[in-house]
């Protein structure tokens, strides 16, 4: 779409925008309801206002065909259900947007796909890590202390950190799924730190993958059975370890496995 449909389409629909995101009162029936069917006193329990707000709140939506009353209760329409699922969406998103700054701001987010940056709401429930001046590598450090309780690793980056590696080392022998996207520059030095043999062997018994990824790719991400974590290049170019991405929420880690697939079918699978 371009900037010019995009200008049409706001003039579209501008009002009812205004109409889903200017009332506290609506809004709060209508996350009130979005847990089901409801009577006017559960919706005063929840919402905590009078009656005849509510009312008038929900004789707006009515007006819109946004919710139904049926023999006392109120509910969403099929109409209702959209909405609220695009304004918890909107929500998350902005709090996503809020809460993450510190890794988005003046870092590369275009190697995150157009599809998953429009579900970057998933990682509304995540966790800022950054450098302390008592703790620099603080965030490779909760990263390393995931790792050790983790069975299963998927990681994706092309830069390395020795500590992870002897975490790769303890699931090749837990007999864990190592599966891995990194440049050939980590490759080398993975060689180097786990070994060939052992990179060999967990490979070539099913438990692990490796692609080589290009030299352009600007992100790093780290799959545990039960985490996610996530570290971005600052927009000079350099990457910076100063700051990670951390959840261990399930909408999360359903993001990270949609973002690193996508990296993973870009590139063939490698024979050491």
């Amino acid at each position: 779409m371009n900037i010019n449909d995009m200008f049409e389409l706001y003039e579209d629909i501008k009002t009812d925008m205004k109409f889903f995101t200017s009332s506290d009162v609506r809004i709060k029936i209508l996350m009130s309801l979005n847990d089901g069917p409801k009577n006017l006193a559960d919706l005063r329990n929840d919402i905590h206002l009078s009656s005849s707000t509510i009312l008038h709140g929900m004789s707006q939506l009515q007006g819109k065909n946004i919710i139904l009353r049926d023999s006392g209760n109120y509910c969403l329409s099929q109409l209702g259900k959209m909405a609220v699922n695009k304004l918890v969406d909107m929500m998350e998103t902005i709090n996503t947007i809020k809460t993450c700054k510190d890794l988005f701001l003046n870092h590369e987010v275009d190697c995150i796909p157009k599809n998953l940056i429009k579900d970057i709401g998933y990682l509304n429930n995540s966790t800022i890590v950054t450098s302390t001046t008592t703790d620099v590598m603080k965030p490779h450090r909760v990263l390393s202390e995931l790792l050790m309780d983790t069975s299963n690793i998927k990681f994706l980056s092309p830069v390395f950190y020795p500590k992870n590696a002897e975490m790769f080392i303890r699931t090749i022998e837990r007999n864990g799924e190592l599966d891995l996207v990194v440049t050939s520059a980590v490759m080398d030095k993975m060689e180097e730190t786990i070994g060939t043999e052992k990179l060999q062997k967990s490979i070539a018994s099913g438990n692990g993958s490796l692609r080589i990824a290009g030299n352009d790719l600007k992100i790093s991400l780290t799959l545990g059975d039960e985490f996610l974590a996530m570290g971005l290049f600052s927009t000079d170019g350099s990457y910076d370890i100063n700051v990670f991405l951390i959840s261990k929420d399930e909408e999360a880690i359903s993001w990270g496995e949609r973002l690193f697939k996508h990296y993973k079918y870009i590139y063939e699978e490698f024979n050491i």
